[in-house]
């Protein structure tokens, strides 16, 4: 339940063992490499430098099975595309080893590459022949062949489209200009024409033409009819097509070797980063120098893996002063699902403290209370239940979710919720079943919000209160280990103090305490104020800091708004039970429909509450989460940490058991 303590390491390996050991440090995933930007060795031994070279040939191997892979699902049968929650293959150590060892697993590649150009090309075959057709189309009335309108001796002629909007006019002004036009068919809102006229008039007619954009068709390199040109392009278009479909048909079969391919794949690109990881560390003429770090716990672990290697040895190193050193945070089972909050925020600084075990009771029970219906909490706590089964890969999220429908479940049976108010509403009266239900719904409930929304309101209050000490606690705790006692004195206690005395205050003003109990607190409020005056600007000149004093005593106005946030707990938690009213009202009005009333009904509640459900998970997720980030988490913590990244297998496609 803290941050884990890292060992800055050394490895020291000779060039012809550096490809075996950086695949060992992948497999084992406990080792982050610096690259020689980032490690001290550089900075501290000149001559010292990277390959910096690119691994080309394994970076096009990698993006062609990408592409063919990428290619093949398009053409694979339904079923072998997998499914949402688990889209990546199950693949045995076995039948890994076997398939990256075949000399002949890279003949699917070549075969999809083959496939996939052969039907591009015949696609832009396709477009050309449509798009032909497309121009030859109002010129098919034509009986003179194309390559005739450019053998005129004495004569120009223009075979192109003509507006049709005003195309007497057009007409009219050739004919006045010396030209002759004849009509060939219509192209949509133009016309298809043939302008004839003498050479020496050319210029004087592409002006006008330009002035009516004439738009000028070519038919160079063609000979033939119109109607010709068209039946063989329509040849040509089914020629291709059948290309394209016998093509899709080998990509079909080709789909069969896809779990290949992508195992090629993810073995290749798992490859690809242990070479970039190589070319990218410090380096000699004969050695590799990998500097980077490990969880201590894992030292030993790693000790023993580079001992395997005669030529290689490891050792710990200190930390330069000042050094950005990786951050990785543990937890107990039960409260690693809430370490997805902190990571959404920003891992902590080494300096700072895991927030994840004192965060995850508050946000499963703010949750709970977001959205506060116990029915709603059994059908989230089930769906994720199976949901988690099937999955793959990180299901932290989900398993918090799944804990905060315990939470919601509560919270509903202790609020009267079941579908918000189904059972007082759709469930009639004078049965068995409503009392037995009714009866069971109250022997559990403590509060009904809707008739009480004070006890809600004070109960939403008392949780923010309660946290926002709670954090002051953790910092004042976490800065006496860190010995800072001024810190932990002037920016936690003095606070702790002060609250509680307003409180206090409060409390005894207003007849829940004893009366005599005001001038206590008076007093006793005027010591955390004057520490926080003087003392909490410490390190300025005297005047910046009774400025910054002044400041920081009012702040707590923002304290008292931090509390008063803490009120969209009751909030959240009524509008969800409100929109289950409404929905039940529906149902209610519908079930009186003659014949289909209970199948409207019943399609109107599932879907109703479903809806509600999931609207409302939402919304209790990002409120809840807002709270932490807001409201706790700058009591204490300190996020912007750097991620603790070792090389480590990383699979797109496949699930290696």
């Amino acid at each position: 339940m803290a941050i884990t303590p890292m060992a800055k390491v050394m490895i020291v390996c000779h060039r012809t063992q550096v490809a075996d050991l950086l695949a060992a440090l992948q497999a084992e995933g406990i080792c982050q490499v610096l690259n020689a930007d980032e490690a001290a060795v550089s900075r501290d031994t000149p001559g010292l430098a990277a390959l910096r070279s690119r691994p080309k040939d394994l970076d096009e191997l990698v993006a062609r099975l990408e592409r063919s892979i990428g290619f093949l699902k398009e053409h694979a049968p339904p079923e072998k595309g997998g499914s949402f929650l688990a889209p990546r293959k199950v693949v045995d150590l076995r039948l890994y080893g076997e398939i990256i060892a075949d000399p002949q697993a890279r003949r699917p590649l070549e075969k999809a590459e083959q496939a996939q150009a052969a039907i591009e090309k015949a696609r832009a075959e396709i477009d050309h022949s449509q798009g032909m057709l497309d121009t030859l189309r109002p010129w098919a009335p034509m009986q003179t062949p194309v390559e005739e309108l450019g053998r005129l001796r004495t004569t120009i002629s223009w075979a192109g489209l003509a507006p049709g909007q005003h195309f007497e006019q057009f007409q009219q002004e050739l004919t006045e200009a010396g030209a002759a036009l004849q009509r060939v068919g219509p192209a949509g809102t133009r016309e298809a024409v043939i302008v004839v006229a003498l050479r020496e008039q050319a210029e004087q007619l592409q002006k006008l033409l330009r002035s009516y954009e004439f738009e000028v068709v070519n038919f160079e390199s063609m000979t033939g009819t119109a109607a010709e040109l068209m039946r063989e392009y329509e040849q040509k278009l089914l020629e291709a097509r059948a290309r394209v479909e016998a093509q899709r048909r080998a990509a079909a079969i080709l789909s069969g070797h896809l779990l290949k391919l992508q195992v090629l794949y993810d073995h290749y690109r798992n490859m690809l980063e242990r070479e970039r990881t190589r070319d990218s560390v410090p380096a000699t003429e004969h050695t590799m120098i990998l500097e980077g770090w490990c969880k201590k716990k894992d030292y030993l672990r790693l000790e023993k893996l580079v001992g395997r290697f005669d030529a290689a040895s490891v050792a710990r190193i200190e930390p330069a002063p000042g050094e950005d050193v990786p951050v990785e945070i543990e937890n107990a089972p039960a409260v690693s699902p809430f370490e997805t909050v902190t990571r959404l925020y920003g891992m902590p600084i080494p300096s700072s403290v895991d927030p994840t075990v004192f965060l995850a009771p508050f946000f499963a029970i703010f949750f709970g209370l977001c959205l506060g219906d116990a029915a709603y909490g059994l059908i989230l706590f089930g769906l994720l239940a199976v949901v988690v089964r099937k999955l793959q890969g990180n299901k932290q999220a989900l398993v918090m979710l799944i804990m905060c429908g315990v939470t919601t479940a509560i919270a509903g049976a202790l609020t009267g919720a079941w579908f918000s108010d189904a059972i007082q509403a759709l469930v009639p009266r004078d049965t068995a079943a409503f009392r037995t239900l009714n009866g069971l719904r109250e022997s559990l409930m403590w509060f009904d919000p809707m008739t009480q929304p004070m006890t809600f309101f004070l109960l939403s209050l008392g949780l923010g209160y309660l946290q926002i000490q709670f954090g002051l606690f953790i910092g004042f705790f976490h800065n006496r280990r860190r010995k800072d006692t001024a810190a932990a004195v002037f920016d936690q206690l003095s606070w702790i103090v002060m609250l509680n005395s307003l409180l206090g205050l409060g409390l005894s003003a207003g007849g829940v305490f004893p009366a005599a109990l005001t001038r206590v607190f008076g007093f006793i409020v005027i010591i955390p104020a004057l520490m926080i005056l003087l003392f909490s600007g410490r390190g300025l000149p005297w005047g910046g800091r009774l400025g910054m004093g002044v400041f920081n005593l009012f702040s707590t106005v923002f304290f008292g708004g931090d509390i008063l946030s803490y009120v969209r707990l009751m909030a959240l938690g009524m509008v969800s039970a409100g929109f289950g009213m409404a929905i039940n009202v529906l149902v209610q009005l519908v079930l009186g429909v003659p014949y289909i009333g209970w199948l409207l009904g019943a399609l109107l509640f599932v879907g109703g509450h479903l809806f509600n459900l999931a609207l409302s998970t939402l919304g209790a997720f990002v409120h809840s989460l807002r709270l932490q980030f807001v409201e706790f988490f700058p009591k204490f913590f300190q996020g912007g940490g750097r991620p603790f990244l070792p090389l480590r297998r990383d699979y797109r496609y496949i699930y290696v058991e």
